[in-house]
């Protein structure tokens, strides 16, 4: 469907100075979201709340100040303004406490904004800046919260970079204070930056939140405080405004960018401009009208738009005696002489529905009037109704709008917004329509919607806020939703919905039955049907869709024609051709062979290197030649020779006898030409020559049994058969076979194929005529550790077949049918593919997105945040004394003085046995930490990693209770079991930290079987000891937990450096090292001279102990949760700068954050002196302190599996040495 986005003139879209805005977001008195904030506009509502005094008192209020005349009890408040979603920007609950609530909420508004307009920072091809403001500071944090935290956590100057930091924006991120012209100022700012290229998107906004208890205000005669709650700009009875909260973002970008990206835009910034008052006035806080004027006439020239063209002026509108006169003046002096014909410029101002929002005023009227311009109708100022007479408006164009209207029908909708700042900051910005576009042709069929969250519930309240959107939504196109969802940031819980129109895509989101996923694939099995399940156009929608696999049929496709005349063209278009067409062995055989290799090529081509492979019957050759053991056209050749070979056997039937095994041969004579052709757990198919089929069928041998004659001439693997074994060893014996390079299930045994066996022509010769193990491969599938299986054909008989078996978990494995039903057509292919996204997929998404021209994005909800009060549950009363415990201390139990200290550490009222650490928002280094307090102050040593082994609040009772009545610390240890296992160890060597935690998360993901240990400092003062000395502690502790080789050893940051010393102190004693594994940290390639001679290290190092220090950052964050964590980075320095490493001898790879395949290459080149064994460069994903943490540690522990298994593929973006 294709048509208009807007039906009326618009911004000039060759205009490259012009910024267009993409995304918004609010929540103000009265209105939740920017849907409410229009409704309330529309509808002339105020959002200011009056109070009764007596509820008042009842909630805590001062008496005496609640019953004075002059009090005013009304306020513009912001529900749930405490409530913060902790859980999804990271925090644990006593950091999300200590952070005013300001920023809190502008971090969620930010983050509703980002998805408004569709864009994944992730993703992101630019830069995103942030510009914003705040009010002031309202938090007062306790004596328990450090300086440093507490200026990190309060100041306002935070409040743009705290947002870069959580949403990954890199562009510029600069706080902006310009008192009530902040945000409007910010907007500006942005507008800026982006038309300078400093970034290429920006965010701009500002907020307000006042103290709690704050439920009204005192009247001063004069004052710019309204005597009655009620804020009325330009009325005659205007006597001040009202205190308000509220907080708006908008996001912007080039408008030439976003109509390049199809971005939707909301409406366009023609110009903007800022200035200040100087001294021009009667005070400091005065307004002025030379001030106001001139900032009015610069945002005119520079947007190139004429004073009449402007058909309304959003006012800054304060309500006051001198404000509003001083602003119409300045209007009236900006917009000078107007043409005659020129009628009406309309005046309103938003402070009349919210009050006065401060920080957050000015972006309160620009979003306002962004709806205005959107909507096409111009909404009411409220309390209006008598012009005050310093205005003359009369003398003036300007009008007080005050009812809904249309907006003027001549021209391009223009409009300005004014916002001036008490000191006298002025911003005024113009704003039109947006351009005139047609929205692309999008061919009719299904769409998939990709919906994702950051937990079930939040995913689940998504679903139902889409669904209300598409049942009121009557403008939004499917196909717009679809990409809109598919262009936002991923989460972890995730739900793919394929529907043809928005109805029925609100219903299936409404149908709270359909399961959500949160897992990643990681063990997949691909299964390839057998004879019999190929139809009428069933690769019409692979073809169209997946490239890789229209590829691989077309090969396939071409050779069979030109060697064969074996025309597969029916099986991927819409022609016409009778049913027998797809009876004919070879059409069927050949086309399910085509299909199944070319998806399991396509699916290659996603990342998915399958765990094992399994074909039923002809399905065998696809599995094999995906495999490797002949090329595809090699293989096409020998199943087109089979069919013909099987084709001039003497007639034959086969029937499906749903009886088992034993029960069939009692019954039946099997030692003669009919026999078992498949074992399936359901039963056997009995197959043979047709008289004899025919003869069993009227007998009463199998009476009383379900049977299904299948729809077959010839019959199948049985000794009918035997000649087509000839044939199949004349040919197998003249084809190039190789070693098969994945793992094949055996047709023939039901159980591993022996990799040498199905090379020999004999495996086939037998495959062709003896029984299919179905049940046995069944098995043997479900006894592995694949979770997710994968049909590569038609139909979904294989998964049935393994659904059928009681091994078949629901909750555990899950089976995804790639070409669906019959009936399903590109909706089969569709949700299988969306079943791939939902397990973490994200490769799928180019297809998902649609064919043909890219839809144009729309406005959609956000993700949902679940509201929580993170005072709820405050650590209990302590001193931030760091003293040894106290005689009352002392005089407290065991249990009560270790529940005091997980309480603060966590931020939590209370304990239980069962209580997780980390599910309480734990950290590795708030491990650490905690360990400390409980050795400062309750004189015990407990070892993190003992703890680590189950960090419940229970387990750490126990271990405190073994040492609480001797006082007698715990003995130290060197070796921390992080994943326990059989066979050889994976070493992982502490960090800067002196802890292996940190590699708590990857260890979970390393699910090999082997154990996982951490190599920890024995001495408290490792942190000062040589590398050479740390590494020689660490040898014996692993020569005790390991006594002999090989030995594979691994480190992080500081670690990695000692685990290459470790390496070569080992080659040193004769033992053998299979693998140095590098994350992101290495050995700078300068053997025998010291890594301190290294520019690169020190600038980086430099840089890490610059953000401990400021408390900046991840290590900023933990530096104010350990403080000893600095002198632990300086420690660390010194040591690392002296070491002069050597040559190892052992292969190396390097698991590389923020690096290029040209980046990657480089670095191994100038690596590759030290390591003889050769090494290798990986980029993963994340930075220097994400990568081992959720959403990169999967991913890395992926990387670091393929290179203990030393079968590293040779992909793109991966520099090798292998010598």
């Amino acid at each position: 469907m294709s048509g208009t986005v807007t039906n009326r003139g618009s911004a000039d879209m060759t205009a490259e100075h012009a910024i267009a805005v993409v995304g918004m977001a609010c929540r103000y008195p009265g209105a939740a979201d920017v849907r409410e904030f229009w409704g309330m506009l529309r509808d002339g509502v105020e959002g200011i709340t009056h109070f009764d005094s007596d509820d008042l008192v009842a909630k805590g209020a001062d008496p005496d100040l609640v019953r004075r005349p002059e009090f005013v009890p009304a306020k513009g408040v912001l529900e749930g303004a405490q409530n913060f979603d902790w859980p999804f920007f990271r925090y644990n609950r006593a950091d999300a406490a200590n952070i005013d609530p300001q920023q809190r909420v502008f971090l969620e508004c930010a983050s509703t904004a980002i998805d408004d307009a569709g864009i994944d920072p992730g993703r992101f091809s630019g830069r995103i800046g942030v510009y914003a403001g705040s009010d002031r500071t309202l938090l007062d944090a306790g004596d328990d919260v450090s300086p440093l935290v507490r200026v990190v956590s309060h100041e306002k100057d935070f409040v743009a970079t705290r947002v870069a930091y959580k949403l990954g924006l890199r562009g510029p991120a600069v706080t902006v204070q310009t008192a009530c012209s902040t945000s409007l100022t910010a907007i500006h700012m942005a507008t800026q930056a982006l038309l300078g290229g400093e970034c290429d998107a920006a965010l701009a906004g500002g907020v307000a939140v006042s103290p709690l208890g704050e439920w009204g205000y005192l009247h001063e005669q004069g004052s710019v405080l309204s005597p009655d709650g009620h804020c009325r700009p330009f009325d005659a009875q205007a006597a001040g405004t009202i205190p308000s909260e509220g907080v708006g973002v908008v996001v912007l970008k080039r408008l030439t960018d976003a109509l390049r990206d199809g971005d939707r835009i909301a409406a366009v910034i023609r110009g903007s401009a800022l200035n200040n008052d100087g001294s021009d006035k009667l005070g400091f806080t005065a307004p002025s009208i030379p001030g106001q004027s001139e900032a009015i006439r610069h945002a005119h020239k520079v947007s190139g738009v004429d004073p009449w063209e402007i058909d309304y002026v959003e006012c800054h509108g304060t309500a006051t005696p001198m404000g509003d006169p001083v602003e119409v003046a300045a209007l009236t002096d900006a917009f000078g002489m107007l043409p005659e014909d020129h009628t009406t410029t309309w005046l309103g101002a938003v402070k009349s529905n919210i009050g006065h929002t401060s920080a957050a005023a000015g972006v309160a009227g620009f979003i306002k009037t962004v709806l205005m311009i959107e909507h096409r109708e111009l909404v009411p100022t409220l309390h209006f109704t008598a012009p005050n007479p310093l205005l003359d408006l009369d003398s003036s164009p300007f009008r007080v709008c005050t009812e809904t209207r249309p907006w003027p029908e001549d021209g391009t909708p223009t409009a300005a917004v004014s916002a001036f700042g008490v000191g006298g900051t002025n911003a005024h910005v113009i704003l039109q329509a947006a351009p005139v576009r047609e929205r692309p042709a999008t061919p009719s069929g299904p769409h998939v919607l990709t919906l994702s969250a950051a937990s079930s519930e939040a995913l689940g309240r998504l679903r139902q806020d889409l669904a209300g959107r598409l049942e009121s939504g009557s403008t939004l196109e499917l196909a717009e939703v679809a990409r809109t969802l598919a262009d936002r940031r991923r989460f972890a819980h995730r739900q793919a919905v394929v529907a043809q129109d928005r109805a029925q895509a609100a219903e299936l989101l409404r149908d709270a039955s359909q399961p959500a996923t949160a897992k990643s694939l990681s063990q997949v099995a691909f299964l390839f049907p057998g004879h019999g399940v190929l139809r009428h156009a069933a690769g019409v929608s692979a073809h169209r869709l997946l490239p890789e696999f229209r590829t691989r049929f077309d090969e396939i496709s071409e050779f069979v024609r030109s060697t064969y005349e074996l025309d597969l063209s029916p099986i991927v278009t819409e022609t016409d051709v009778p049913p027998e067409w797809f009876n004919d062995l070879a059409h069927q055989q050949v086309g399910l062979f085509a299909i199944g290799y070319a998806l399991g090529r396509q699916l290659g081509e996603w990342g998915i290197k399958p765990a094992a492979l399994f074909g039923n019957s002809v399905g065998e050759y696809a599995a094999a030649a995906l495999a490797g053991v002949w090329s595809p056209t090699d293989a096409a050749g020998l199943v087109y020779e089979r069919a013909q070979a099987i084709r001039v056997t003497e007639p034959g039937r086969m029937v499906a006898v749903n009886a088992p095994l034993d029960e069939v041969e009692r019954r039946v004579r099997l030692d003669g030409q009919v026999a078992v052709s498949m074992i399936s757990r359901g039963g056997v198919v009995l197959s043979g020559p047709a008289a004899e089929i025919t003869e069993l069928l009227e007998g009463d041998a199998l009476k009383g049994l379900d049977l299904r004659l299948l729809n077959v001439d010839r019959a199948g693997h049985g000794p009918i058969l035997a000649p087509v074994s000839d044939r199949l060893t004349e040919l197998i014996t003249a084809t190039h076979t190789q070693l098969p390079t994945l793992r094949l299930v055996s047709d023939l045994t039901g159980d591993w194929a022996d990799p040498e066996a199905v090379c020999g022509p004999e495996y086939w010769a037998e495959q062709v005529r003896r029984t299919v193990q179905l049940d046995g491969a069944m098995q043997t599938l479900l006894g592995t550790d694949c979770d997710t299986f994968i049909e590569l054909g038609p139909g979904s008989t294989m998964l049935g077949a393994l659904r059928f078996r009681e091994e078949w978990d629901p909750s555990r494995h899950t089976g995804v049918p790639m070409l669906g039903r019959p009936e399903d057509g590109e909706s089969g292919l569709l949700r299988a593919l969306g079943t791939l996204w939902e397990h973490d997929l994200d490769a799928v998404e180019g297809t998902l997105a649609g064919r043909g021209e890219r839809p144009l994005r729309c406005s959609l909800p956000g993700h949902p945040f679940t509201a929580q009060d993170p005072r709820t549950e405050q650590p209990r009363p302590a001193s931030g004394s760091d003293r040894r415990t106290t005689a009352a201390d002392r005089g407290l139990s065991m249990h009560a003085q270790v529940e005091k200290l997980w309480c603060r550490a966590l931020g939590v009222s209370s304990a239980s046995a069962a209580d997780h650490f980390f599910a309480l928002g734990g950290e590795s280094l708030m491990v650490l930490n905690l360990m400390a307090q409980l050795r400062d102050k309750g004189g015990v040593n407990v070892p993190a990693a003992e703890f680590m082994r189950n960090p419940t609040f229970g387990h750490l009772l126990e271990l405190v209770e073994q040492q609480w009545d001797t006082g007698t610390p715990a003995p130290p240890v060197g070796v921390a079991v992080l994943r326990e296992g059989t066979g050889r160890p994976l070493f992982l060597v502490a960090d800067a930290a002196g802890s292996a935690l940190s590699y708590r998360e990857l260890a979970e993901h390393l699910d090999t079987g082997r154990p996982v240990l951490g190599l920890e400092p024995q001495s408290a003062n490792a942190s000062r000891m040589s590398v050479e000395n740390v590494a020689a502690h660490h040898v014996e502790a692993l020569l005790r937990a390991q006594p002999s080789g090989p030995y594979t050893i691994g480190g992080w940051s500081f670690g990695a450096v000692v685990a290459h010393e470790i390496a070569r102190q080992l080659a040193a004693r004769g033992e053998d090292v299979d693998m140095l594994v590098c994350l992101d940290a290495y050995v700078p390639g300068r053997a025998g001279r010291p890594i301190g001679s290294d520019a690169g290290f020190v600038l980086g190092h430099l840089r890490l102990m610059a953000s401990a220090a400021l408390g900046l950052g991840q290590v900023g964050a933990q530096a104010r949760r350990n403080p000893a964590l600095r002198g632990l980075l300086l420690d660390k320095f010194r040591v690392l700068s002296r070491y002069r490493p050597q040559p190892v001898t052992c292969p190396a790879v390097v698991l590389k954050v923020e690096v290029d395949p040209r980046e990657a290459e480089l670095l191994r080149r100038s690596i590759r002196g030290l390591y003889a064994g050769g090494v290798t460069v990986r980029p993963v994903g994340g930075d220097h302190w994400s990568m081992l943490r959720n959403p990169h540690v999967p991913k890395l522990a992926a990387a670091l599996l393929g290179a203990l298994r030393q079968d590293a593929p040779s992909e793109e973006g991966t520099a090798h040495d292998t010598r």
